[in-house]
């Protein structure tokens, strides 16, 4: 449980789809029933302290994956993972299959917000048949975070209604967009034609600072000087320059996270 309300959950909508959380690729050609071995929080902590006190030796064969977004792993995370830097979970099996080399004849530690994710994310990579072993944290970080608040999971867990993030500890692990300060709380980007989250903390939100990037900074000013309901192409520098799919060359940025 968490603190929350009936205004963190304004809109109510229901339909059929193939996909409770679309990764593109149909549910018949990658099936959940071909899933990664499914681990309690308990086992899944044991493997993690295990993973961490390998990997500060250099000596481990596990990669501890996050498949969430970027956004969500970069308020909160396991120590010492491996979090792609991809905006859709549709991006995770372009990611997969331009890094091959990287899970080849590895333990993968796969996790996610409650679960879902990993259902789907575990059958692509196991698909593949390069991995050693894949296993997948069951609950994902919802049931960790109830048995090991203060666990090896650091910063908050980012929720997709308006609470944005919930927290079990202290840590905060991202910064300011702007000043670098140590900040996590999302808001939306200020920019209309955007749907962009921002870190910046309040000091620089009283400077005006509220866009996710100069582009839509600037935009925002022309929407508001300009006649009512006249609208912007959207256009994102944050988006822009980041990769679709992420190409991972070497595993030391996991290593050095990790010490």
């Amino acid at each position: 449980s968490s603190a929350g309300g009936a205004h963190c959950f304004p809109d109510l909508r229901v339909g059929v789809f193939k996909e409770i959380v679309p990764m593109g690729i149909d549910p018949k050609i990658v099936s959940y029933k071909e899933t990664g071995i499914h681990l309690s929080p308990q086992e899944f902590h044991r493997e993690v302290e295990q993973y961490l006190s390998q990997a500060s030796q250099g000596q481990s064969d596990t990669i501890l994956l996050d498949c969430r977004n970027f956004y969500e792993s970069k308020i909160g995370h396991f120590q010492g993972c491996l979090a792609p830097d991809i905006r859709k979970f549709s991006y995770f099996p372009s990611y997969v299959d331009e890094n091959l080399e990287l899970f080849k004849d590895k333990r993968v530690l796969m996790y996610c917000t409650g679960g879902i994710r990993c259902e789907r994310g575990s059958a692509y990579l196991r698909s593949k048949a390069v991995c050693r072993e894949v296993y997948q944290l069951k609950g994902g970080i919802h049931k960790y975070l109830e048995e090991f608040p203060d666990g090896f999971y650091r910063g908050k867990l980012f929720v997709f209604d308006d609470r944005y993030a919930i927290c079990s500890n202290e840590d905060i692990i991202s910064a300011c967009r702007y000043c670098g300060t140590l900040w996590d709380q999302y808001k939306l980007c200020s920019s209309q034609h955007c749907r962009q989250l921002v870190l910046t903390c309040p000091s620089c939100r009283k400077k005006g600072l509220t866009a996710c990037c100069p582009v839509c900074q600037e935009k925002e000013l022309k929407v508001t000087s300009r006649a009512s309901g006249q609208t912007l192409k959207e256009e994102c520098e944050c988006t822009r320059r980041r990769p679709r799919v992420p190409i991972e060359h070497v595993l030391q940025r996991m290593l050095d996270t990790g010490k």
